[in-house]
């Protein structure tokens, strides 16, 4: 039982952190917003990404730009993900009694 539920902790933080990865690397190249992907990629992680908006503001140089929301919420997701994974017991791990 817990195989599975470590098996799909593991799948949806794996998602979340694949879209993340692809947003800070989006806005790193200031990808077009416009197009159906990106906008759709955007708007499925700015819920994920707001509550770290406004921490530390975004550094522009040279027509990049560094998100530091979505760098944060990378971190705090996969520690958070991390954390849950170490609560729950290995499958096949018998306990000392």
């Amino acid at each position: 039982m817990f195989r599975i539920i470590r098996a799909f902790i593991n799948i949806v933080v794996g998602i979340i952190e694949l879209l993340l990865i692809f947003r800070l690397i989006f806005k790193f190249l200031v990808v077009n917003a416009g197009t159906p992907f990106v906008a759709w990629l955007y708007d499925v992680t700015a819920r994920l990404v707001a509550p770290f908006a406004k921490i530390i503001p975004d550094l522009k140089f040279s027509g990049f730009v560094v998100d530091f929301a979505t760098l944060a919420a990378l971190i705090v997701y996969a520690i958070a993900g991390y954390l849950i994974l170490m609560i729950l017991p290995y499958p096949g791990k018998e306990t000392d009694v």
